[in-house]
């Protein structure tokens, strides 16, 4: 089937529009996977349980209801429930029963999880650095940070995200 046969793109982006989207999703997608790989081979700690590690230290008493953190990582509650296991089985984080209401669990970083994560966090920072942030200015980052928070609010200037409703 040849392209002039096919229905056209409905409302397409501008030139504008198509480089700003297609960077963000390239230079998302290439500095995740790499920090994935060399989290996984170096730490054994996947970067989305290495998320879920960083989301509970910055919490009070390193400490979230399994419902808060899977929307702070937003993961579904079985995603959050399957990675809560596999931290627990590694002593990186406990789950405890709510004592006001038993059907609810919280999850908290163990002594173990923090220094698993102080230690990937020397992999985390020099992979970050390496594909992205070394690469510009510093005036760079700042006006990146201007922009990303002018595109969607909160999403720099809130220190938890999604914000709580």
């Amino acid at each position: 089937m040849s392209n002039k046969s096919l229905p056209p793109e409905p409302d397409p982006f501008d030139t504008g529009e198509f480089v700003a989207w297609r960077g963000l999703l390239r230079l998302r997608e290439t500095v995740m996977r790499e920090l994935d790989r060399r989290l996984t081979a170096e730490h054994n700690l996947p970067v989305a349980h290495y998320g879920v590690l960083i989301t509970l230290i910055s919490a009070p008493d390193q400490r979230l209801r399994m419902g808060e953190l899977a929307q702070q990582r937003m993961l579904t509650p079985s995603g959050i429930t399957r990675i809560a296991t596999i931290l627990e089985k590694e002593r990186l984080l406990t789950r405890q029963a709510d004592p006001a209401d038993r059907r609810s669990f919280y999850a908290r970083l163990t002594l173990t999880g923090v220094r698993r994560l102080r230690s990937a966090q020397v992999t985390h920072h020099r992979v970050v650095r390496e594909l992205y942030l070394d690469r510009l200015t510093n005036e760079e980052r700042l006006t990146l940070g201007r922009i990303f928070e002018k595109a969607h609010p909160g999403v720099v200037s809130h220190d938890a995200w999604p914000p709580s409703p």
